[in-house]
């Protein structure tokens, strides 16, 4: 069994995306034994503004022996946290791009909304996306992904394997942080 670790970005997915990524988490987290839940671990950057909301967030689904705020000041963590990382959760709405070309710089595979700014960057060779729907699908989306994701080891790898290739072909000029 292997570790399953799950990044997101707080403050530039916004607090309905804050939202959803935290109850997603915890809807997998708390639907596995003790011996699963040892394997599982959210990391939540974030600029500070919504600390003290992630904080209770945490704290109300239970989850706080899983889930960590990384500050986005301390930027030798964000990069540890990119590189121990499984998958990228993004929910948002927002034009996401360079976070997700960050995320493939490392490696690492997005978890997002489908959508037009997104196109062809993430296809199911890099990544998993859901069509945006009411509030309550998206967490069930999201969790159902997450689950397949931690019980599907490898299918991570083959994720990770592609989010390196669509880095070196649409974003680099032949260097990768993860190569």
């Amino acid at each position: 069994m292997s570790k399953f670790t799950v990044l997101s970005l707080g403050e530039f997915i916004h607090q309905e995306g804050i939202d959803i990524a935290l109850e997603a988490f915890a809807e997998v987290y708390h639907n596995v034994t003790s011996k699963h839940q040892k394997q599982m671990k959210l990391g939540m950057v974030t600029k500070g503004i919504l600390s003290d909301y992630i904080n209770d967030k945490i704290k109300s689904l239970k989850i706080k022996e899983a889930a960590q705020i990384v500050p986005w000041s301390e930027q030798e963590a964000i990069e540890e946290w990119y590189e121990s990382s499984s998958i990228m959760l993004l929910p948002s709405k927002d034009n996401i791009s360079k976070l997700v070309s960050e995320a493939f710089s490392f490696g690492l595979p997005v978890v997002c909304y489908d959508s037009e700014q997104l196109g062809d960057i993430i296809d199911p060779s890099c990544g998993m996306k859901i069509n945006y729907g009411s509030t309550q699908q998206n967490i069930n989306n999201f969790s159902e992904i997450l689950r397949m994701m931690y019980f599907d080891p490898e299918a991570r790898k083959i994720l990770k394997k592609g989010a390196n290739r669509k880095y070196e072909s649409k974003f680099s000029w032949g260097f990768s942080k993860a190569s």
